[in-house]
């Protein structure tokens, strides 16, 4: 409980912060949400991405724990660390990075695609303290998820992981859907499915075509074009969120995904961003940025953290971040009001993500 109240206080200290920031040529806020890529290698071949091209790392987990070192020194302890990819779960001292942020109080989640999820990788995961792991599942049909992870056995093996980890663990568990073409007739059967694993949350996001500009995105083979099963797939996810909290999304995110599909171009931000005063991404070199779609701002390995946040170039780009109006649809951007933060803090305290 008491983890729970100081993340919460500190957090909505940060909001308060950013209001003051964003209207006075006072930089208040700290970064406390911190996404980090350690690697983009992975062990399966997933059609909408091509990380499993990279064969090496350029950073080691000594680098990502100094990061965190000096997070934690300039922070405290109440920032969110997430641990991503590629596969996270392929790097080397992956664990030590888990067990860094347990034994500083630091709440970390990773996701994975689940495929290395066997008793021994999932063992490990419990003796390092990890509070949070997501797993990737795009339809509760093992041959369609198995077909976009492009790895035979990558369904079966993720939810043999997921039911280990919750017989074994007390760990906060969760899945993420990315909706595309072939499973949009299948969302209100794979949601039910999901529901009755003992799992924590669900979340859903909207595929996306990363190598191609906006104007041919409807034209992708996985874009979701049956505005029909469309429509009636976000129907039920925003009725079905009135009666559960495991869907992490908000009601104005199915709406979103609604227009988004019929036109890409509803998603160009029209609405200031001010993601550069409380978030960071570090990719696989080491690179940091406050927004992926924005210029580097420094390295993990330089050490100056503090004094980059600060800096007049990273002011200056903080400052055109605000008029954003690029393609995004990235949660980040769409500020919760106070009730959907409330329900949204609830939901992981029940889950036992502040134990």
């Amino acid at each position: 409980m008491n983890k729970a109240l100081s993340f919460a206080a500190a957090n909505a200290r940060n909001s308060i912060l950013k209001k003051v920031s964003t209207k006075t040529p006072l930089l208040l806020t700290k970064p406390m949400q911190v996404s980090i890529n350690p690697t983009n290698r992975c062990n399966v071949e997933c059609v909408m991405c091509d990380c499993w091209l990279e064969k090496q790392d350029y950073v080691t987990y000594e680098d990502v724990i100094h990061f965190l070192t000096d997070l934690r020194d300039w922070i405290g302890n109440d920032f969110f660390v997430q641990i991503a990819g590629g596969e996270p779960l392929v790097f080397k001292g992956i664990y030590d990075i888990f067990r860094f942020c347990s034994d500083n109080d630091i709440i970390c989640k990773t996701s994975t695609n689940g495929y290395g999820l066997n008793p021994a990788v999932c063992d490990q995961i419990i003796d390092s303290g990890l509070r949070y792991l997501s797993v990737s599942l795009d339809s509760h049909i093992p041959e369609v998820h198995d077909r976009y992870r492009g790895i035979t056995g990558t369904f079966d093996r993720a939810i043999a992981g997921l039911k280990y980890l919750r017989e074994n663990s007390d760990i906060t568990l969760g899945v993420s859907v990315i909706i595309m073409q072939e499973n949009i007739k299948h969302i209100k059967e794979c949601t039910e499915y999901l529901l009755a694993l003992d799992i924590d949350r669900i979340l859903f996001q909207p595929i996306r075509d990363y190598y191609n500009p906006i104007e041919k995105w409807l034209d992708y083979e996985y874009w979701v074009k049956d505005i029909d099963a469309l429509n009636e797939a976000m129907d039920y996810l925003i009725a079905k969120k009135e009666t559960t909290p495991k869907l992490l999304n908000n009601v104005s995110d199915f709406e979103m995904f609604r227009d988004y599909f019929v036109d890409p171009y509803t998603i160009v931000n029209t609405r200031d961003c001010y993601i550069g005063y409380e978030q960071l991404f570090v990719d696989d070199k080491g690179d940091i940025t406050m927004c992926q779609a924005y210029d580097v701002i420094g390295n993990i390995k330089d050490r100056d953290i503090k004094d980059k946040w600060k800096s007049k170039l990273t002011n200056d780009l903080r400052e055109s971040m605000v008029g954003c109006n690029l393609p995004c649809t990235s949660n980040c951007k769409r500020e919760l009001t106070v009730p959907q933060k409330v329900q949204k803090f609830m939901h992981m305290y029940r889950s036992g993500l502040f134990r």
